[in-house]
C-alpha cells in the first residue's frame, strides 16, 4: 500500500494562471516567454459556435489557457504581460495550488475514457484496466476536440471501436491532435493520412503518434500533397459549413465501396451536410449526442477516377 507523504515529502505548491480570451496563441505565447511548466487550452464554451471555411484554421470562439509554474514565481509581471497581449477584454486570474501533488490531481481530472468494447483514451501515466486486445491510445488531454472529452470526437471513436479496420486504408481530414487516426492505427488500420491545414495540429499528430509508437503507420503530408489516392475510410470531424464545402474533396479520396464518417455538426445541420454527398454516398443512421451528430455513409456509385 502507498502511503501519504510525510509533511516534509510534501510536493511543491504550484502558481496557476488562468487567460480566458479569444487569442489564445497569445496567451501561450505569453506562457511559453516566461517558462511555464505546463499550457493547456481548454474550450471556455459548452459548444463551438463559430464555423470556417475549409481555408481558415480552427479556433475556439473563446478559449481558457492555463499556465502552471513553480510557486516562487512571480504572477504579477505574468499577469501585466498577458493584459498587454490580450487587451482588456480578457480574464485573467492567479490561484495559488498549495501542496498539492499536481500529476495525481491532474490525472484525477483527466480520468481514462473507454469508446466501445476496446478502445481506451487516457492520459500517459495512468492506469487503465483494459481487456486483453483492446488498443490503448496514450494522449494527454489539451484541446478540448483532441481529447475524446468533446461529443464530435467521441462519436468517431465510437464509430472506430465499432469498425473492422484489420489492413483498413485511413484518411482523417482535419486531424487536429491526431486522436482518430492514432486510434485507428491502434485498431489495426494499416495505413493513416492525417492531414490538416494547422501545422501545429500536424506537429502534434507526428508527436502523439510517436509516443504510441504507432509512426510509421500514420503519415502526415501536406494537405494539398494527398495526391489521386482512395481510401476504404474518410474520416472528417470539422464542422458543417466546411464538411459541404469539401464534399468534392472528400468524395474524390473516397474509394468505391468505402465508409464516410462525418462529424462536427448540430443535428439541424445534418440534412444540409447529408445532400452535399447524396449523390455519391448511401447513408446509414448515424448517431447523435446532444445537440451534436455523426453522419454515417459508403460510397455507392461513380466510381473514382
Amino acid at each position: 500500500m502507498t502511503q501519504a507523504p510525510s509533511h516534509a515529502e510534501q510536493p511543491p505548491a504550484w502558481l496557476q494562471i488562468t487567460a480566458s480570451t479569444r487569442h489564445a496563441e497569445l496567451a501561450e505565447a505569453v506562457f511559453e516567454h516566461w517558462s511555464a511548466e505546463a499550457v493547456t487550452v481548454l474550450d471556455a464554451g459548452a459548444e463551438m459556435a463559430v464555423e470556417y471555411s475549409p481555408n481558415e484554421q480552427p479556433a475556439f470562439e473563446a478559449s481558457r489557457v492555463v499556465g502552471l509554474f513553480p510557486d516562487t514565481t512571480a504572477a504579477e509581471p505574468i499577469i501585466a504581460d498577458l493584459q498587454a497581449a490580450l487587451g482588456a477584454e480578457a480574464e485573467i486570474a492567479g490561484d495559488a495550488l498549495e501542496n498539492q501533488d499536481w500529476a495525481r490531481a491532474w490525472l484525477a481530472q483527466h480520468p481514462p475514457l473507454r469508446f466501445g468494447d476496446r478502445l481506451w483514451i487516457a492520459p500517459h501515466g495512468a492506469a487503465v484496466d483494459a481487456d486483453a486486445g483492446a488498443a490503448v491510445v496514450r494522449l494527454d488531454p489539451g484541446l478540448a476536440f483532441g481529447t475524446g472529452t468533446h461529443p464530435t470526437t467521441a462519436l468517431c471513436l465510437e464509430w472506430l471501436a465499432a469498425a473492422d479496420l484489420r489492413g483498413a486504408h485511413v484518411l482523417d481530414y482535419g486531424c487536429g491532435s491526431g486522436i482518430l487516426a492514432i486510434a485507428a492505427a491502434a485498431l489495426g488500420a494499416a495505413s493513416v493520412t492525417a492531414v490538416d491545414i494547422d501545422p501545429q495540429a500536424v506537429r502534434a499528430t507526428r508527436d502523439n503518434a510517436e509516443r504510441n509508437d504507432l509512426g510509421a503507420r500514420i503519415h502526415t503530408p501536406a494537405i494539398d500533397d494527398i495526391g489521386a489516392v482512395h481510401f476504404d475510410i474518410v474520416l472528417a470531424n470539422i464542422l458543417a459549413k466546411p464538411l459541404i464545402a469539401l464534399a468534392p474533396t472528400l468524395t474524390a479520396h473516397a474509394a468505391l465501396g468505402g465508409a464516410l464518417v462525418l462529424s462536427g455538426l448540430l443535428a439541424r445541420q445534418a440534412t444540409a451536410v447529408q445532400n452535399a454527398y447524396a449523390d455519391t454516398f448511401m447513408f446509414s443512421d448515424g448517431a447523435a449526442r446532444g445537440d451534436w451528430m455523426r453522419l454515417d455513409a459508403q460510397r455507392h456509385q461513380g466510381a473514382p477516377e
